[in-house]
């Protein structure tokens, strides 16, 4: 858990009062710090509260007064919460209030395991590949909030992201980067321009913002959702992947298991088109590599694991190029 100041505990429990009063005029009690963003670590944390003996989540950002941030993400809530309506197994966590200054929204509490908690710590092949089928079978729902429109595919932001990082490596790496990264600029020239799907997307689709409820699976986090290629909420999620084991003889040319990829498409049904998810997953996970290479970049013992995992999943993806 995160260790706020005291000057965030004492903001945090003046705005759960503050919720308590504009609901039922009750008071709320155990505020507990349970997030705080790692890019914005000052501004954005999200509590957990308690008011009548329900949970609630708490989200603070202080800069959203003059952002706008949480009122639109409570406005796309808002009608996200109809558009998922009648469905069972699928919906969005529910929207309960805004603050009117906007610096904070309150929404349900689900104490319920992430996406991610399963996939890096099941150890149950089969268990994972539900919660990828259960996810694509939630994306599939959101990515038809409204109609999908063609759009050309612009990988400039992935091409130059990854030649960037090439210049700051230890040479062994360097070395060992180089191939990988001349095919992966190889068949992304080739693909610029080929149309594919944009829908309305979550924008930040990894796992910890998907919870495996009994029996529904629940959406959080939209603070990022716009319009863009559908693609690229497909690619956050299934990178994952590279903490599940496996052979390389089970492992496809995007560097994530066969199994899992295909459980994932047997519920998602807009049609994506396989090259290009093929790209962008290879980029993805040769950026998030080379990212920890850094020569100025320390790693934790996590992103020590996740550095030699995604070194396996990038030999098996590159392999027949």
């Amino acid at each position: 858990m995160p260790t706020p100041t005291l000057d965030e505990y004492d903001m945090a429990s003046t705005y759960a009062e503050e919720f308590a009063r504009a609901q039922v005029n009750s008071s709320v009690k155990d505020v507990t710090c349970i997030y705080r963003s790692h890019a914005f670590p000052a501004s954005r944390l999200v509590w957990k509260i308690e008011k009548s003996g329900r949970p609630f989540a708490l989200k603070i950002d202080t800069l959203s007064p003059e952002t706008g941030r949480l009122s639109k993400e409570f406005d796309v809530l808002t009608r996200l919460s109809d558009h998922f309506k009648g469905n069972e197994t699928n919906r969005v966590v529910r929207p309960v209030y805004l603050a009117p200054h906007g610096a904070f929204m309150v929404t349900e509490f689900i104490d319920r395991p992430t996406a991610v908690d399963y996939i890096y710590n099941s150890s149950n092949d089969d268990q994972v590949a539900q919660v990828y089928r259960r996810a694509g079978s939630w994306l599939n729902t959101l990515h038809s909030f409204q109609a999908p429109t063609e759009y050309a595919f612009r990988p400039r932001w992935m091409t130059d992201s990854i030649n960037d990082l090439s210049t700051a490596l230890p040479l062994h790496i360097e070395e060992a980067s180089k191939p990988m990264i001349d095919a992966f600029l190889s068949q992304a020239k080739r693909l610029k321009n080929r149309p594919d799907i944009r829908v309305f997307s979550h924008g930040d689709f990894h796992g910890d913002n998907l919870i495996m409820g009994s029996g529904t699976v629940i959406g959080l986090d939209f603070t990022e959702a716009r319009d863009k290629l559908a693609v690229y909420d497909i690619v956050d999620l299934l990178k994952a992947d590279i903490f599940r084991d496996g052979p390389a003889s089970e492992i496809d040319r995007s560097g994530v298991l066969r199994k899992n990829k295909d459980m994932f498409f047997r519920q998602y049904r807009h049609p994506i088109d396989p090259e290009i998810l093929e790209c962008c997953l290879r980029g993805r996970l040769l950026k998030d590599w080379l990212r920890l290479w850094q020569t100025d970049f320390t790693c934790s013992p996590f992103e020590d694991r996740k550095k030699h995992r995604l070194h396996l999943r990038l030999r098996a993806a590159f392999s027949t190029d």
